[in-house]
């Protein structure tokens, strides 16, 4: 997502999960084969460094959980004022959480020994 007409929709016509570092807004779209997302650090957070650094760790984070999260959705990660002093297991599981709660994850696959 680059334009800010989508994150908008998102906002507008989606749903929203709070956690205690992340807002994570979700909105479905038929339409999608796969997921799309956007990420928002605000210049509240810190300078250029604090943010791009967040940027880089949420990237993970939704790369980390690629394979689970459902098809056709739009989805925003919006970091709140906490992340910056968040170490990166702490994002993880805040994110993890929200998406749960959203019903974003499909079930994990069970591991056969």
């Amino acid at each position: 997502m680059k334009e800010s007409r989508d994150f908008a929709a998102v906002r507008a016509r989606g749903i929203s999960q709070s956690g205690r570092y992340f807002v994570l807004a979700l909105l479905r779209d038929e339409a999608l084969s796969d997921f799309q997302f956007g990420l928002v650090t605000g210049k509240k957070l810190g300078g250029a460094v604090v943010r791009n650094r967040l940027r880089r760790q949420m990237r993970e984070i939704i790369r980390e959980h690629r394979s689970r999260i459902q098809p056709g959705y739009w989805l925003v990660t919006i970091a709140r004022w906490r992340a910056p002093q968040a170490d990166f297991d702490e994002l993880k599981q805040d994110w993890k959480r929200l998406a749960k709660r959203a019903g974003l994850l499909l079930p994990q696959a069970p591991v056969s020994a």
